[in-house]
């Protein structure tokens, strides 16, 4: 369907403050200007225990909740919408995004942010259940507002009144937000951008440029109209920076993963680099101007696999892993370090999509048995799949010097394995392991900076 222009449809759509709160805020100017140099404060929301608030929207409109201040939401289901129009707040979860769910239950946009600054910050929080005509998960109504370590699932854009719906997942409505490590997935909209829809944001439109989505993670989001575009990402008459993300299996008529629209008389093109896509139907991306996807991308399959929040892990043998020349120290999707040694050669460099790689076992340590001192007790970090089977090897020649070690244990549903055996007098056992269909028959490299042989399967598997 037809689409109104910037200016006829941004006082249609654009959420307004009550009358009411707008002079109760006037009023108390003078307490505002007091409290300019108090420190920012930290207002606790729990929705089942004592808390500064049961309710977000509660501490957001709270006249004593101030421009600066965080605030902090513990593990929970949180229903209904969260408008943020009048102040610059951090809004972040305690537990990270796998414990907290803002849930709108298909009441409108789940989160709507209007003309806030990059001191705003929606960090780790599941966003799903929105159901709006632009921007079902969240709607970004110009300024330049921070969206990072989210899980925004199944939300809607659909027709309403306007008779189109555009952002399934995000909607930027002429602005310029910052989009980083967010799993983006199962969304739809109607008639564009499934995972995202970026509108007149460039050096074109005034105050506009320019969006950045970069290291997110956008898959298995849809357009549903027979003429829909772009089923990850639509880029309508903006310059975004779309960096670093992974985009797979979105669906649209055209453009599965990447839409760029052009309209005549504006020239903004978005700037895409180091992006992978996989799986899109119909294609990778597309254009309504010969735009053409640049050759920096890459179309491979990103190997990923389960962890918590779905199957949107990099496997150890991922094309993901140490691909990105960054040294940013934010954090991932998970809240580790969003810059890790992903392929163990030595150096720390960043993945692209939302979380860094975690395909090697990490955090193996080894001890004493508390009541048999001589049995060795192995535990490990089995963080990138819980379902995997996990391979102990041993050997007594060194570091896997010959053959990759014997197999002691396998395949084991734990993460931590008891050795009764004790190596000969003046020698030491040496252990590995491995996890089926996460790192089995991969290489690492020896302190000496020599490749590892191989792991071998342990029998039954």
């Amino acid at each position: 369907m037809a689409r109104v222009s910037a200016d006829s449809g941004a006082g249609l759509r654009r959420p307004l403050r009550a009358a009411g709160l707008r002079s109760l805020v006037a009023a108390l100017a003078a307490v505002a200007a007091v409290r300019a140099v108090v420190a920012a404060q930290q207002w606790i929301v729990d929705d089942d225990g004592p808390a500064d608030f049961s309710y977000l929207q509660s501490a957001v409109d709270a006249y004593y909740v101030h421009s600066g201040d965080v605030i902090l939401v513990r593990p929970g289901r949180y229903l209904g919408n969260v408008v943020v129009g009048s102040k610059d707040l951090v809004i972040l979860s305690e537990a990270g995004p796998f414990a907290t769910v803002l849930d709108a239950q298909g009441s409108g946009s789940a989160i709507v942010l209007t003309n806030r600054s990059a001191a705003t910050r929606i960090e780790g929080f599941t966003v799903t259940g929105g159901r709006d005509q632009i921007g079902g998960g969240i709607y970004v109504y110009g300024g330049a507002p921070v969206i990072t370590r989210n899980l925004i699932v199944d939300n809607e854009a659909v027709g309403g009144y306007l008779g189109y719906g555009y952002g399934g997942g995000i909607e930027v409505y002429s602005a310029a937000p910052t989009i980083t490590h967010n799993v983006i997935r199962g969304n739809t909209a109607l008639d564009g951008g499934g995972g995202i829809d970026v509108y007149y944001a460039g050096p074109s439109t005034s105050g506009t440029c320019c969006p950045r989505i970069e290291r997110n993670t956008i898959v298995g989001n849809a357009v549903t109209s027979p003429s829909g575009r772009g089923g990850g990402i639509l880029v309508f008459a903006s310059a975004p920076v779309v960096g670093a993300n992974v985009l797979l299996a979105n669906h649209a008529a055209a453009g599965g993963g990447l839409f760029v629209e052009k309209v005549q008389g504006n020239p903004d093109v978005p700037d895409v680099t180091d992006d992978v896509f996989h799986g899109n139907v119909p294609d990778a991306a597309d254009s309504s101007s010969g735009w053409r996807l640049p050759s920096s991308n890459r179309e491979i399959d990103p190997r990923l696999g389960a962890g918590p929040g779905g199957d949107v892990w990099p496997r150890s043998n991922s094309p993901l892993l140490d691909a990105l020349p960054s040294s940013t120290t934010t954090t991932d999707l998970s809240g580790a370090a969003a810059v890790q040694d992903s392929d163990l050669d030595g150096v720390a460099v960043a993945d692209v999509g939302a979380i860094e790689g975690r395909g090697e076992i990490t955090a193996l340590s080894l001890s004493r048995h508390p009541d048999w001192p001589w049995v060795t007790v192995l535990a490990w970090d089995g963080l990138v799949s819980p379902a995997a089977h996990f391979h102990v090897l041993r050997s007594v020649d060194g570091p896997f010097v010959d053959d990759g070690g014997v197999c002691v244990a396998g395949p084991l549903g734990a993460t931590t394995h008891t050795d009764g055996d004790v190596p000969d007098a003046e020698a030491a056992f040496y252990y590995l392991v491995a996890g089926h269909d996460v790192v089995l028959g991969s290489t690492g490299a020896r302190s000496d900076g020599t490749p590892r042989p191989a792991a071998q399967p342990c029998p039954g598997e």
